[in-house]
């Protein structure tokens, strides 16, 4: 029988042999050295793969290309045909419980077929529309994997279901399909029997760890963001909830504290953020910010409900929804119905809290989170957090509840609040294991504290750091996936308060997401859309709408056309012609033409053309 019959985990590498008629994938070792008596074959016509007896019939060499690849992502189908998907380098991360975990930094999309001379001019090109989507979404980073542990699951889900049966499936069939980004690229390979050890789940969010000497006690500190697959997209195209109930910008982050004494000791706190759990949405028109819009005959209540009963389905305990919009302007609309909701639905495990953010650390009072710290003092310390203990199961914990924040866009005032809650928990972690004394708090020691912030102190302590700052970088990185950009306000995550240079630098950043949210974010949507296989290529029937161009013969098109000539003219009157009039009439002109185009805004934006929200 293969090698899967004796364990469920995932080959650590792959010597991939490409030949004009099949693929094979051998597994090894990272030294190279042989993992198995079996490997996978693909046949590049046919798409048919099997398992093979390497002692039955060896890997053919001749007229073979041969590479060393660090796992499969899985196959996808284009206009040419299928296509593997392999990573081509990934870097060591650190270990999570005595587990390896890797980032994957490279992959290559190699095509079934060897030529496109089968395809017509149009299918070339959108052959390679779709190859150069795959390859965008790769590009953005922070998608991560494990061999041997399933990182789409929290630590105390996994104890939770720790019984033996559960353990023999295979890693793909026992992790979390929420979590997992390359669910579609393998649903061909986990179909072939005995392929369970190459089908390699990988998440997408962001892994940091550092460590860190406290009291002369070392501990060793993880941060892992999942993002879920569903409603996953960017910042305007994907808002509020699904009929379903699945939210956009959904992340789950777990900080993991382990220390060794020599047993190990593990804790872990997981918190939760994820878009107003409503049904509305925010479409990008060309202005600095949209208005969000609801409609009357949406459902509200049920698509709330929905979201909840996920909630106590996978997490149980009890909820506590943290809401950091605005008590005024246009975010009034969807947090005011949010409260409506809550109260209207009075789901027994489900809390309310309202914080206004902007109100309360307005004119950069950002001392003032600590009103909010307050306020959720109690229920931090009776949620409480997973502890796993070295001795038995009855002394391990267990947490009792959860936050959910949100902001409109769950990024920069939610980062800032879940640094906040990641801290207070953190001290009582810290206390339970000894580590901190009694009187002790993560404030209070600069060494710890300081490693939640700047990058600069832990060098100047020559601390041994995988990833310092790891809350910044942790908000950092699921803005950059969600919005495009770093996180806004990043200077109090890092620095603990709010500077005139991290002011600046929001700036920066808000200016870059406008014009990427209003001129990018479409292909963007397209691409993730394409990638988790929300839209499946048919070469009989391509959309149309992909080569459609807005400097078109419409409207919309001679508007666009007619400002960029109005303000050469202008230009040209301005450096070249002494005549006043001239100028005017063309400054006139190229007003009368941005007016227009600012007016029907959402004819002018980058929209996503594969599939309708």
């Amino acid at each position: 029988m293969v090698d899967s019959l004796l364990s469920t985990d995932i080959y650590e590498s792959f010597n991939l042999y490409s030949h004009p008629e099949k693929f094979f994938l051998e597994p090894t070792d990272l030294g190279g050295g042989a993992a198995s008596k079996h490997y996978l074959e693909i046949d590049r016509h046919t798409n048919v793969m099997r398992i093979v007896d390497s002692r039955k019939q060896r890997v053919p060499i001749a007229d073979t290309d041969i590479k060393f690849i660090y796992g499969i992502l899985g196959t996808i189908k284009l206009v040419s045909g299928y296509a593997l998907i392999v990573i081509t380098k990934a870097s060591f991360i650190g270990q999570v419980n005595n587990h390896n975990i890797w980032t994957i930094q490279d992959t290559e999309i190699i095509p079934y077929k060897k030529t496109t001379l089968h395809l017509t001019e149009k299918q070339i090109r959108y052959n390679r529309m779709f190859t150069d989507m795959l390859t965008h979404v790769l590009s953005i980073g922070g998608f991560y994997y494990s061999t041997t542990l399933d990182i789409s699951r929290t630590f105390q889900w996994l104890q939770e279901n720790a019984v033996p049966l559960f353990k023999t499936r295979s890693m793909l069939d026992r992790s979390s399909e929420r979590f997992v980004w390359n669910g579609h690229l393998l649903s061909q390979i986990r179909q072939v029997p005995g392929a369970e050890r190459y089908t390699l789940p990988v998440i997408h969010g962001f892994i940091g760890q550092n460590r860190v000497n406290v009291n002369g006690k070392e501990i060793k500190l993880t941060i892992i963001s999942r993002r879920s697959i569903y409603r996953a997209g960017v910042r305007f195209y994907k808002r509020g909830v699904d009929a379903e109930g699945h939210a956009a910008n959904y992340v789950e982050t777990e900080q993991i504290v382990e220390y060794d004494t020599p047993d190990k000791h593990l804790t872990s706190f997981v918190q939760l953020r994820g878009s107003i759990p409503l049904l509305w949405a925010q479409k990008p028109n060309l202005r600095w910010q949209p208005m969000p819009t609801m409609k009357p005959t949406d459902d509200q209540l049920a698509a709330f409900t929905r979201t909840f009963g996920w909630h106590k389905q996978h997490y149980g305990g009890k909820h506590v929804i943290v809401n950091l919009v605005n008590q005024k302007g246009r975010e009034k609309k969807v947090g005011g119905e949010l409260e409506r909701i809550a109260r209207q639905a009075n789901i027994d495990f489900v809390r309310y809290h309202q914080f206004d953010f902007h109100k309360e650390c307005h004119a950069m009072q950002w001392h003032r989170i600590d009103l909010l710290r307050e306020q959720l003092s109690q229920e931090i310390s009776q949620f409480g957090y997973f502890y796993l203990s070295p001795n038995s199961i009855e002394s391990s914990r267990f947490q009792q509840g959860f936050f959910r924040t949100n902001c409109m866009d769950c990024l920069d005032r939610t980062n800032v609040v879940q640094s906040m809650l990641a801290r207070e928990s953190l001290t009582e972690q810290l206390r339970m294991l000894g580590i901190l004394y009694p009187e002790q708090k993560v404030q209070d020691i600069p060494l710890l504290e300081n490693l939640f912030k700047h990058r600069g102190f832990a060098k100047s302590f020559k601390i041994e750091t995988f990833s310092v700052s790891v809350w910044a970088d942790n908000g950092d990185e699921c803005s950059r996936q969600y919005a495009g950009t770093g996180a806004l306000k990043a200077d109090f995550t890092r620095l603990g308060k709010r500077t005139y240079l991290g002011a600046m630098n929001d700036g920066v950043n808000a200016v870059s997401r406008y014009v990427r949210n209003n001129f990018g974010d479409g292909y963007r949507q397209d691409a993730i859309d394409l990638f988790l296989g929300n839209f499946l290529v048919d070469s009989s029937d391509l959309p149309n709408s992909l080569e459609t161009s807005i400097l078109s013969t419409d409207q919309n098109g001679l508007a666009l056309i007619a400002a960029l000539f109005a303000m050469s003219m202008t230009i040209l009157c301005l450096l070249v012609a002494d005549n006043a009039t001239a100028t005017l009439f063309w400054l006139i002109i190229f007003f009368v033409c941005m007016m227009f185009i600012f007016l029907n805004g959402e004819e002018f934006v980058n929209t996503p053309k594969l599939k309708l929200d």
